[in-house]
């Protein structure tokens, strides 16, 4: 079960002021594939996110194969060349059942579980190291006319 809240603040927080891709004043992005895996496998629903104070950053979403192609202002758009600092994160996420569709007992078990699981924080679900760009030692040169392809192997 899962509960999206988080990110969708997070994604609407970079989203906000976007702008087509096509509009001339923004800064010209490029490609940029990043690849995921931890413990050898390819990581489904991890957030990446490309950061750097003066640069805009740039956010993805892996799939099932642990890819992702990252975006700065909409979704496709790419990311705009420069070093940025790396953070990728995968959090455990809950969801309250239809009552409909189980018992009150079920439903309230399940509700005291997330209350009690949402005042420890969130469950990192990859090294919580990596959740943060001042942590993650992770870096990514994105750079104009060359191949953008970053493949991070996580390690505990």
């Amino acid at each position: 079960m899962y509960r999206m809240i988080p990110l969708a603040m997070l994604l609407a927080t970079i989203v906000s002021g976007c702008a087509s891709s096509d509009d001339p004043n923004l800064p010209k992005r490029v490609p940029t594939k990043v690849i995921v895996k931890y413990q050898g496998q390819p990581v489904e629903r991890a957030t990446v996110i490309f950061g750097d104070a003066e640069i805009r950053g740039a956010v993805g979403n892996t799939d099932k194969n642990g890819e992702i192609q990252l975006w700065t202002y909409q979704p496709g758009d790419g990311v705009i060349p420069g070093t940025y600092s790396v953070a990728i994160r995968k959090l455990e996420v809950m969801s309250v059942p239809d009552p409909e569709t189980v018992s009150p007992e079920e439903y309230s078990r399940r509700v005291n579980a997330m209350n009690r699981s949402l005042s420890q924080g969130p469950t990192h679900l990859l090294p919580k190291k990596y959740s943060k760009a001042e942590t993650s030692e992770l870096t990514a040169e994105v750079v104009d006319g060359g191949e953008n392809v970053f493949t991070f192997e996580l390690e505990d």
